[in-house]
């Protein structure tokens, strides 16, 4: 069965060398090759593929706008980002725009086939670092809301949410049904317990801690 791979990869050395790889590997393939964005969807818009691997910094491009308008295009296309961008910062933002799958240009042969091949079978493609890191970032953002929870009681976790919304003592008094006075003891229950000394610091806080 013939598969129609679409290359979009301005390097000369790296296409040559994805080529290759896929002419060793996927010799049922039949590759196009394009060297901007703007090529890419112009071929996009007449002919339909089975697979497009692309690079994030192609002329004409704008890195993660580019999945969306190659969805717009080919909407079931399988993507394969292969980049020299730090995959840790950019494979995530990749494959939560809409990506199947992002290797680094400086893979193996071997785990560039193997991402080839599962990105062509419908599965998302990461190394084991990046999957590594995205359950880190999960578990880390559980525990710190877990702790945020519980170093605050439901009523303080609500006024503190609301001062960080930039309500004042009145404001949040008229919203719960409670005398500022009774916000104010709040406020610095809630300072106490986070160890900040403003809203500007609670707010920083939050951000951090979400």
């Amino acid at each position: 069965m013939n598969i129609q791979i679409i290359i979009a990869e301005d390097h000369p050395l790296v296409l040559a060398g994805i080529q290759f790889l896929l002419m060793e590997h996927k010799p049922e393939a039949t590759v196009t090759c394009t060297t901007d964005f703007f090529k890419t969807i112009a071929i996009l818009e007449k002919r339909r593929f089975d697979l497009l691997i692309m690079d994030i910094n192609l002329p004409g491009g704008d890195k993660v706008s580019m999945i969306h308008s190659v969805r717009l295009k080919q909407p079931d296309i399988p993507i394969l980002v292969c980049s020299s961008y730090d995959e840790q910062l950019y494979a995530l933002p990749f494959l939560k725009a809409g990506a199947n799958g992002y290797i680094s240009k400086t893979a193996i042969n071997s785990d560039f086939i193997t991402a080839v091949n599962q990105v062509l079978s419908g599965r998302t493609y990461t190394s084991p670092e990046v999957t590594q890191h995205a359950f880190r970032q999960l578990f880390n953002a559980r525990d710190d809301q877990e702790s945020l929870i519980e170093k605050l009681s439901e009523r303080e976790l609500e006024v503190a949410q609301l001062l960080v919304k930039g309500a004042s003592t009145k404001s949040i008094s008229q919203h719960l049904n409670l005398s500022p006075s009774s916000i104010s003891i709040y406020k610095a229950k809630i300072f106490e317990k986070l160890g900040v000394g403003n809203v500007i610091e609670l707010t920083t806080y939050f951000q951090l801690n979400r």
